[in-house]
């Protein structure tokens, strides 16, 4: 969805990107050249995550890795430039996990977003909050479904755009729990927080970056968490699960890395370890902190593991539902 197109606060993205890259690393005309291909505008989840991780990868790796935006098409644009770029290790993407949808949902495309692409590594993961307008009338999930029983009024849930993950896991609450949620899509979570802060959406999926400034600062209600454990800043807030409703739990938005995939597989483990290296720095895990993310890592197939479950879980439920991007 995903798993992110929000729109960080502008000091934020200003706060991280100042710290980003060493001028020496970005000076240094010796240097081997590379991209990092991200497919989402410039100031994203995705784009400042991977602009972290850049400067960390030049360092460990010899190599200037720029971040190239190329948005469009749900990410398509840029996903198809890196399946068919050299597979050098110079040319990565940067994907959220809407990338999981890709290949149910845009069944003709001219790569094949398994075969074409291989996992370097997962660079980091957050849950969703799901954010309701103050006036709702509901203190949580469980609350908040048994008032949808009783009006028998749909819930509008504002998302980042059809067919994304926040969309399916609406979809997926509606089926699991017997209440009308009526999804209204987006380019991009900031819009709809927009609708919510003006009353005229029920409830968001939203990462921390975003939603938990509305909530801290009154202007929003939580109504639960995805995570499988309570977050600290809210630990008055009961998690999904504990709702009875296992099948959101552990849901959120992770940022990985992936290389064409013909990239030869010492390529890819050389790259899996400076993103892992990277990850232990107590600057990158400080800056993810800022962005609401949580630093993850680990071996490739880690990554292909969460990919193919979700896209098997999505597939299923895209089909089911008969959902397009039309």
């Amino acid at each position: 969805m995903h798993r992110l197109k929000e729109s960080l606060v502008g000091a934020v993205l200003a706060l991280v990107l100042a710290a980003a890259m060493p001028l020496a690393f970005a000076q240094d005309a010796s240097r081997g050249s590379g991209k990092i291909i991200v497919g989402n505008a410039p100031g994203g989840g995705t784009d400042v995550v991977a602009r972290i991780v850049a400067s960390y990868l030049s360092s460990l790796l010899g190599i200037n890795y720029v971040v190239e935006n190329r948005p469009g098409a749900s990410g398509n644009i840029a996903a198809e430039a890196v399946a068919k770029a050299a597979p050098d290790g110079n040319t990565l993407l940067a994907v959220f996990n809407s990338h999981s949808t890709i290949g149910p949902l845009f069944p003709n495309l001219p790569f094949d977003p398994v075969r074409d692409l291989a996992s370097v590594g997962q660079i980091s993961d957050t849950p969703y909050l799901l954010v309701a307008r103050n006036n709702i009338g509901a203190d949580n999930l469980r609350e908040l479904v048994e008032q949808a029983k009783r009006s028998k009024r749909p819930v509008t849930a504002g998302t980042a755009g059809r067919g994304t993950p926040q969309h399916l896991l609406f979809e997926i609450l509606g089926k699991t729990s017997g209440i009308t949620v009526s999804a209204i899509h987006y380019k991009g979570t900031a819009p709809a927080q927009n609708d919510l802060l003006g009353g005229h959406l029920d409830v968001s999926l939203m990462t921390p970056s975003l939603g938990a400034q509305m909530v801290k600062a009154g202007k929003s209600k939580l109504l639960a968490v995805t995570s499988e454990a309570r977050l600290a800043d809210f630990p008055n807030v009961p998690t999904v699960r504990e709702q009875g409703f296992d099948s959101l739990a552990g849901s959120g938005v992770w940022i990985a890395l992936l290389v064409p995939g013909k990239t030869p597989r010492p390529t890819v483990m050389r790259l899996n370890k400076a993103l892992n290296d990277a990850l232990k720095f107590p600057e990158t895990i400080d800056k993810l902190k800022v962005v609401g993310m949580t630093p993850t890592g680990g071996p490739p197939e880690y990554l292909d593991k969460i990919i193919q479950t979700e896209q098997a879980a999505w597939t299923a439920l895209i089909r089911e539902l008969s959902i397009t991007v039309e």
